[in-house]
């Protein structure tokens, strides 16, 4: 894709993906709290609260609304603070984490890691659909597919949207250190949800949120989180 650098180097790939199940499970276990506490999943036997926490899982699973800024009218596509929120965590929590170690292979934050960070907030989503959380493994058989589907996905945005440069301005401020704070001291079947999709739709009102913008003089980048 021209303007997006989606290959990441050698050394970037074996620091990213070094014990694979290793960041896989790290990266679950620390965006499962951020993600409960984001939404609003309650922990409860209460039926009613049992029912209100699958209403919101089905709903942010609907169209991977949980993608977007404000998930309710899915405006600010990819633009939500949890997926700030866990690169965060994951990449740049402590001096000896990997972004800040090999700051130059996140700048800009490469659109896999943006995939996969993705992929476990769904994940932990997934593990409230029956209202109580479960415990679901975040494997590559479980949901490797899940993950090329938001591969997929931040590609074709970044194809329909290319004359904005919309996700080239999504990855800058991603990896943009004003907007992050640091430190700096048994297996279930195959995952496979058609709700997962982002339609042609989505891709094109942000095209026109972008157009407002500029028509009312906001010469910002696409914003900030």
């Amino acid at each position: 894709m021209k303007g997006i650098d989606i290959k990441l180097t050698p050394l970037a790939v074996k620091m990213l993906l070094k014990c694979t199940s290793h960041v896989r499970g790290e990266l679950k276990t620390k965006m499962r709290s951020l993600t409960r506490l984001f939404f609003g999943f309650r922990l409860s036997d209460s039926r009613e609260v049992i029912r209100q926490n699958q209403d919101l899982a089905e709903s942010l699973k609907d169209g991977s609304s949980f993608v977007f800024k404000d998930w309710t009218v899915k405006t600010g596509i990819y633009k939500t603070e949890l997926l700030q929120e866990g690169i965060n965590v994951m990449w740049f929590a402590n001096r000896g984490d990997e972004g800040i170690i090999h700051n130059k292979h996140f700048k800009p934050m490469p659109i896999k890691v943006i995939a996969l960070t993705l992929t476990a907030i769904e994940c932990c989503i997934d593990e409230w659909l029956q209202g109580m959380k479960e415990d679901i493994k975040f494997t590559a058989a479980t949901y490797g597919s899940i993950y090329q589907t938001h591969l997929s996905s931040l590609q074709h945005f970044h194809e329909r949207t290319a004359p904005y440069k919309l996700l080239e301005r999504i990855c800058d401020n991603l990896h943009d250190p004003n907007l992050r704070s640091f430190h700096a001291g048994v297996e279930i079947p195959t995952m496979v949800s058609d709700t997962s999709h982002i339609s042609d739709e989505a891709f094109e009102d942000a095209i026109r949120e972008r157009q407002l913008r500029l028509v009312d003089g906001n010469k910002e980048d696409y914003p900030s989180y």
